[in-house]
């Protein structure tokens, strides 16, 4: 599909057109005269001859001229014949309003995938149906019935708004309108037959008059489409702010393992969103915040956060935020602290920098330090509070042009003021650069936003193994190692026996305490039912294990299939990890990486990736759940070795992807870091036919 007729056409033509305008029909074409669409518009209605003051025709076929885009505004049981006349026309594109599609049932659902299927094949790029619409804001294209342009529009912008919900992209209008946010687009997507919010992105991220994107998102059907536009889009350097409404646990698809338990739909997402340098926006208004914060001034390039304030207490506040958040606070350099002392004897210099309430008095000194802390070279950004000064008619002007002129010594050093202003001051603050907050940790919290971005480094998604034939199987323990060993995934030293002689020459060939453990299939928690024994250290306590394994096993339960006993020697692990991964339908393979043994259970603490994924990001995920830590030879304990650990992950990943829709569980519990190396203690594999 090629979008560009889509959200910027040459010419319209609205399907349905009436001369109601506040009918489905009626509104584009009020909004399309009234707001300065510069393009032809072509009401089709065959009941009238002329629509809103405009010519109108009788079919499709009558309109006279190309068709770049067609607003689509009938019943639900007319629109496939009116796709189907478009299409003979050579549309370009079509927005479908109208609704009683997949949301009804079946039939409306078929009926859709009909209509998708045939603008696919054409070339049209179809947005809808069940949709509000699109809107370019500086075209003047109003291809929806929302009523709220009539309330005004906001300025022409760079932050374009992508919706699933109708409702919330109509709400989201009216709150960029109010919060003088500029728009450059606006898109709902509804029932996203064939445009998705993916599509909308990966688009957007080619405009050059966008700048920030924001995206309201209920779910997606093509995951690897979302995370490549959400990437297309980091890599053009326009930051995407991602409200995901939905969460949900996947504890239906726990039966076999704790991995898909671990593994819901919102940890997904949350793994694409980390993955491809999106950021969530937990609320609306924080997603507003951070939208006109990307859209306002330079971005830090670095960590170092100046603050400037009238007031030590509230200094104190944004000081601890700023240390919450991650970011450093140096001193203010003694060049621009001398001269600020002198002025006010008793203010304090360090980093909050505390001018005091002395300002009023003696206000040109907040132009001297917001300055001097900005061209000092000590900071990569700055704030500045200044209480209830902005409401005064008097000083508002003037510190407005203090912070014009500090933003313009140092265009390099984005800038934020918290404080009460009217509407007209914030405006003439946004306008020089300078981001308006009243609460200061917001403040403090989107510069941090920001950082955090420009600091992200983003590893393009490594390329997808080959897939691996396999049949459908369900492997016991003994198999599953063998099979990960092959793979490059190493067991701890182990025996697959069969007689209490064989576990006595296993035993004493492997060195050591054994750990002996039943061999089946039909058990996944082994200890549950007698089929664990540890620490055995003789002959005598080897044959006795293996009588009390397969005696307890038969007694708790029957049902199981007895494949032997697994002998293996007891590691000193230095860390246990659960290693996991499953297939979904949506976003393909899934890793899921946390604390092993028991602790899986009692701290479900956990990290989720796409797969194949890369060695930096494994890295990260272990040091942000403490494992780098824990095998960094703290207290004197033996080291693990890191590099290793994250080599098995990798392996690990590679095979899952390999896998593909054939993986039915992939886990290691536990997956032992010691100092000898590392080494799977358990595992469960099992293969399906296809993908669930």
């Amino acid at each position: 599909m090629q979008l560009d007729a889509l959200f910027s056409p040459r010419s319209v033509a609205v399907i349905g057109a009436s001369q109601n305008p506040q009918k489905v029909g009626g509104m584009p074409v009020q909004l399309l005269l009234r707001l300065g669409y510069d393009g032809p518009i072509y009401p089709v209605n065959p009941g009238a001859a002329e629509v809103q003051g405009l010519t109108a025709f009788a079919t499709i076929d009558a309109v006279p001229a190309p068709i770049d885009l067609a607003i689509v505004a009938l019943p639900a049981a007319s629109v496939e014949g009116a796709i189907e006349q478009l299409i003979a026309r050579r549309a370009r594109a079509a927005v479908v309003l109208s609704s009683g599609f997949a949301e009804m049932g079946e039939e409306g659902a078929a009926t859709q995938a009909r209509i998708a299927e045939r603008a696919l094949a054409s070339g049209m790029a179809l947005l809808g149906p069940n949709c509000l619409g699109v809107m370019n804001i500086r075209r003047k294209l109003f291809a929806t019935f929302s009523p709220a342009p009539l309330a005004g529009v906001p300025e022409v912008g760079q932050v374009a708004i992508v919706s699933q919900s109708g409702a919330f992209g109509a709400y989201a209008f009216s709150l960029a309108r109010k919060g003088s946010l500029g728009l450059s687009h606006w898109v709902t997507t509804g029932n996203e037959a064939a445009v998705s919010v993916a599509d909308v992105i990966d688009w957007l991220a080619d405009d050059a008059g966008t700048r920030v994107i924001l995206a309201y998102i209920e779910g997606a059907r093509d995951g690897a489409a979302l995370q490549r536009a959400l990437a297309k889009a980091r890599a053009a350097g326009k930051p995407v702010i991602v409200t995901k409404v939905g969460r949900t646990e996947a504890g239906a698809r726990a039966a076999m393992s704790h991995t898909a338990s671990l593994s819901g739909e919102d940890a997904l997402y949350q793994a694409v969103f980390d993955a491809t340098g999106a950021i969530r926006a937990r609320t609306v208004d924080e997603m507003f915040r951070l939208g006109q914060a990307f859209a306002t001034g330079s971005t830090p390039a670095g960590r170092r956060l100046g603050i400037v304030t009238v007031s030590g207490g509230v200094g104190t506040l944004m000081a601890d935020s700023a240390s919450d958040l991650g970011l450093e606070l140096p001193p203010l350099p003694e060049s621009v602290a001398m001269p600020l002392r002198e002025r006010i004897p008793f203010c304090a210099t360090q980093n909050p920098i505390d001018v005091t309430g002395q300002v009023t008095a003696d206000l040109p000194v907040l132009g001297l330090a917001a300055q001097g802390a900005a061209t000092s070279g000590a900071y990569d950004a700055l704030v500045l509070f200044v209480a209830a000064a902005l409401a005064s008619p008097l000083l508002a002007p003037s510190i407005v042009e203090m912070v014009r002129k500090a933003v313009a010594a140092a265009p390099g050093v984005p800038m934020a003021l918290c404080g009460i202003a009217d509407e007209a001051t914030r405006q003439a603050l946004l306008e020089c650069g300078c981001l308006v907050f009243e609460e200061p940790t917001h403040a403090v919290e989107v510069l941090s936003a920001k950082t955090r971005w420009a600091a992200q480094r983003i590893e393009p998604q490594p390329q997808q193994p080959a897939q691996l034939e396999i049949a459908p199987a369900l492997l016991n323990e003994a198999e599953a190692l063998d099979f990960l060993a092959g793979f490059g995934v190493p067991a701890a030293p182990h025996r697959w026996v069969h007689s209490p002689a064989d576990a006595v020459a296993a035993w004493r060939a492997l060195g050591g305490e054994a750990v002996m453990k039943i061999v089946s299939a039909d058990l996944l928690h082994k200890s549950d039912v007698g089929g664990v024994r540890v620490g055995l250290r003789s002959e005598q306590e080897i044959r006795e294990a293996y009588d009390g394994i397969t005696g307890a096993v038969a007694r708790l339960a029957p049902q199981a299939r007895q494949q032997g006993v697994l002998v293996a020697r007891k590691l000193a692990p230095l860390a246990e990890l659960m290693l996991g991964a499953r297939h979904d339908p949506v976003f393909g393979t899934v890793l899921v990486l946390g604390l092993g043994g028991v602790q899986v259970e009692l701290h479900p603490r956990t990290a989720v990736l796409t797969a194949p994924t890369t060695a930096e990001r494994v890295r990260a995920q272990l040091d942000a759940l403490g494992v780098l830590k824990l095998i960094g030879g703290w207290r004197g304990r033996p080291k693990g070795d890191a590099d290793a650990l994250v080599d098995v992950v990798l392996r690990f990943g590679s095979l899952a992807a390999a896998l593909g829709p054939r993986l039915g569980t992939l886990e290691i519990n536990p997956l032992m870091v010691t100092a000898e190396g590392i080494a799977a203690a358990d595992a469960v594999v099992s293969f399906v036919e296809e993908a669930r």
